[in-house]
């Protein structure tokens, strides 16, 4: 992809510590160079570091991404949750590869960094870096440019000539020449307003709520960090030349050419509780030279567009009522290039006796939506339910290059990647509805013949164009152990690793997987994603634990399953068919006939079955364990119980915990008000008299969107009855309770031994006692 639409291809990696130039295929970490244990453990997940590209140069010669390893990213501040002035801490290394010779080269130096963004000048010779402090206490203040050369050597500093600081948010956008980067930018004032209004809220003494203020006091403090201010940075001599004066800006982007700045401009009256985080923002350009910008579009015409700029950003195209417009940049009206029939001026359309016959045969309007421009901008791509289409902006001429069919299931998984640099066909991402083949397809966009590039049973991911159209990035995995990064040419003819990122899990036992077909309660047909015990023997049963959320198609490594089929235990990620109003009858209608397929199969063994979820997944397990008592032990890990008491909580999300039940995850349909009877079947807590399961609650006390008080409730209306139950605090943690690299293998561990006392020994002891 290019620059304009940024994809993050996220891949798991190991953390090295080579030297400044090394050939990536010979990557090693010291610390692991040991022989290690044969049995995946809880501390060899915090070893497995995840990798995210940040940019790919226009030429496609050089890849810059983060490495990323969770033991030295264990740690953060929950208390600082929403606070504007906090830069979370980060601990990653920067690592650029040259693509033409597979060399790897450290920019930072063998060092982990809190590393914002990077991007690559357009003529791919410079790598411009943001960085954050280290600290864990840091404030987004604390932020740094720097620049290196991709001849090599080591990036320096750029110093900045200004008193204003660079925003924790702030993108970087090359200029063409080379020489200067555009950042956004914030005062110090602005950021002691913020850290003050956040120490108010927080600590008082005194704080005021009320309903005569327009905005819910967090969600008017999350939008603290929109002011900002946009500068020119010549990045030789440090020079900061503001070109746009501050004011709250949601987002922007700046024009390939450097001529024009798109931008949209908070104008937020109230609080909006029908969109998490929503905003009222117009869109206005601003262009060199003129002092203030112009009005593109009003926060009225803009609400609810998804807009898809061309790559040079002159050019917009959105959808509206299933109708796809393009419009200019620099001025004018938009312009509709899919018109639908209207009568005449005056007239009205002709009434028509339709016959039953004929009513069947109506179809309703066409509805697109627009996915890209060609890298000219003279072609869209757009889509519908009926198929794709490429059409011509001069004209609004339409060709079809793929057909669907009207029964969703019988398509295949596809989505457009990128256009080849000629507009001459389409790059998609493909995969078949009940397998794994997966891969890459080139659709002529004149032609529409399709022709698989790649298609086998591996896992394909983060697949990015470079702008050139000349090279592939991607990720590539079996689908069981980490995934590395590869490079092809455009005609997929020779691929090739460019990293091996884990050399100490090579040889190690990782647990094989397949995706399993079954259907539900009500019949419908559902995937779920098996991993065999590692050391599994056909016919054998074993303990089969199900992780549990909502759909699960594809495979990929999986660090706890991991660590459970190490140690004897089958892993299933089910899938549910999720119903608005009465979602908490999925799971019981899903899980319990996937552990059915699972018994069929031979793989499970009845007596021995264990569910646990995190967040919505912990709140399904829970409630799952009001309906059924064939699971021997659960847990639940920052999951709700009660849907009333959640209802109104967790004040630093803003409305995101009356949203979710009314119009999104949740599911329930409404307000607590209009519909009292589903939130109250929906809270576990007040079911708690039909749980049997030993549940396991694990939470952390400094947690934003599921507070601790909801384990709190089921843990003391369990203790209440009788049963069996036990709450783990981790006392600094957050929505991922452990927040320490010691507490995390604690955290691991413990949902093991769970499992190996409800699962094994609890089982064992039970058999004998019949004997």
């Amino acid at each position: 992809m290019r620059k304009t639409s940024l994809v993050a291809a996220v891949v798991t990696a190991l953390a090295v510590a080579p030297s400044a130039q090394t050939p990536s295929t010979s990557i090693s970490a010291s610390d692991d160079r040991v022989a290690q244990p044969s049995r995946f453990t809880a501390e060899d997940m915090l070893k497995v570091v995840t990798a995210s590209v940040l940019d790919f140069s226009e030429d496609g010669r050089f890849v810059a991404f983060t490495e990323r390893r969770p033991a030295d990213n264990a740690e953060t501040d929950h208390y600082r949750y929403g606070d504007p002035t906090f830069l979370a801490p980060a601990a990653v290394r920067l690592v650029v590869v040259n693509v033409d010779t597979g060399v790897r080269l450290l920019p930072m130096g063998d060092r982990l960094l809190n590393v914002r963004q990077a991007s690559f000048s357009q003529d791919g010779r410079r790598l411009a870096v943001i960085v954050g402090s280290g600290s864990s206490s840091s404030s987004a203040g604390a932020m740094s440019l720097l620049v290196w050369s991709t001849a090599g050597g080591a990036a320096g500093p750029v110093a900045l000539k200004t008193t204003n600081l660079i925003a924790a948010n702030s993108g970087v956008d090359w200029l063409p020449d080379g020489s200067r980067v555009v950042l956004s930018m914030r005062t110090p004032a602005r950021e002691r307003e913020a850290a003050a209004r956040f120490k108010q809220i927080t600590q008082g003494p005194v704080i005021v709520h009320s309903s005569k203020d327009p905005f819910l006091e967090w969600d008017d403090l999350n939008r603290a960090n929109r002011w900002r201010s946009l500068a020119e940075i010549d990045v030789a001599s440090g020079v900061v030349t503001e070109r746009l004066p501050e004011r709250r800006v949601s987002s922007y982007r700046v024009a390939r050419d450097g001529s024009f700045v798109v931008l949209q401009e908070d104008v937020t009256e109230k609080t909006d509780y029908e969109t998490i985080g929503g905003s009222e923002t117009r869109m206005q350009v601003w262009t060199a030279g003129v002092a203030e910008p112009r009005l593109f579009l009003t926060a009225k015409e803009l609400k609810g567009l998804a807009l898809r700029w061309s790559d040079d950003s002159k050019w917009v195209a959105y959808a509206k009522d299933g109708e796809i417009f393009v419009r200019a940049a620099t001025g004018g009206d938009a312009r509709s290039v899919t018109p639908k029939p209207k009568p005449a001026a005056g007239e009205k359309p002709a009434a028509a006796v339709v016959t039953p016959d004929e009513k069947k045969e109506t179809e309703p309007a066409e509805n697109f939506s627009v996915t890209s421009f060609s890298p000219d901008a003279s072609k869209l791509l757009l889509t519908s339910r009926k198929g794709w289409y490429v059409v011509t902006i001069a004209d609004a001429s339409r060709r079809s290059i793929l057909t669907l069919d009207a029964d969703e299931q019988k398509n295949p998984r596809i989505a457009a990647i990128d256009w080849a640099a000629d507009g001459s066909a389409i790059y998609a991402s493909w995969g078949a509805r009940e397998q794994w083949t997966r891969g890459v397809v080139r659709i002529d966009t004149a032609s529409g013949q399709m022709t698989p590039l790649v298609r086998d049973s591996r896992l394909y991911g983060g697949v990015r164009l470079s702008r050139d159209g000349r090279r592939f990035v991607f990720s590539l995995s079996d689908g069981d152990r980490p995934a590395d990064l590869h490079v092809t040419d455009a005609q997929w003819s020779s691929p090739r690793k460019i990293t091996s990122l884990n050399p100490w899990l090579d040889g190690r036992p990782l647990p094989k997987s397949e995706l399993v077909k079954y259907r539900d309660v009500d019949g419908k047909e559902l995937f779920g994603v098996l991993r065999y015990p590692v050391s599994y023997v056909p016919g054998q049963k074993y303990p089969t634990v199900f992780e549990i959320y909502e759909s699960f198609f594809e495979n990929g490594f999986n660090a706890r399953a991991a660590l459970l089929t190490s140690h004897g235990y089958a892993v299933f990620h089910p899938s549910v068919n999720l119903v608005i109003g009465r979602p908490g009858e999925s799971w019981v209608k899903g899980v319990t006939t996937a552990a059915n397929k699972l018994i069929e199969m031979g793989v499970a063994d009845p007596d021995r079955l264990g569910v646990h979820g995190t967040s919505y997944g912990g709140y399904a397990t829970v409630l799952l364990l009001t309906q059924t008592d064939r699971f021997k032990a659960a847990i639940n890990v920052s999951g709700k119980v009660n849907m009333v008491s959640f209802y109104t909580d967790s004040p630093r999300l803003g409305v995101r915990n009356t949203h979710a039940p009314e119009r999104s995850q949740d599911r329930i349909g409404g307000t607590l008000w209009e519909y009292p009877e589903r939130y109250l079947e929906h809270s576990a807590v007040l079911q708690a008299d039909r749980i049997r399961t030993p549940l396991l609650n694990i939470t952390g006390d400094q947690d934003p969107n599921v507070p601790s008080s909801q384990s709190r409730e089921i843990y003391y209306a369990l203790r209440r009855l009788g049963r069996e139950v036990e709450w783990v605090r981790y006392v600094n943690g957050g929505h991922r309770p452990p927040n320490s690299a010691s507490e995390a293998v604690d955290f691991e561990n413990r949902i093991l031994a769970w499992y190996e006392k409800h699962l094994k020994t609890d089982v064992a002891k039970k058999k004998t006692s019949t004997q």
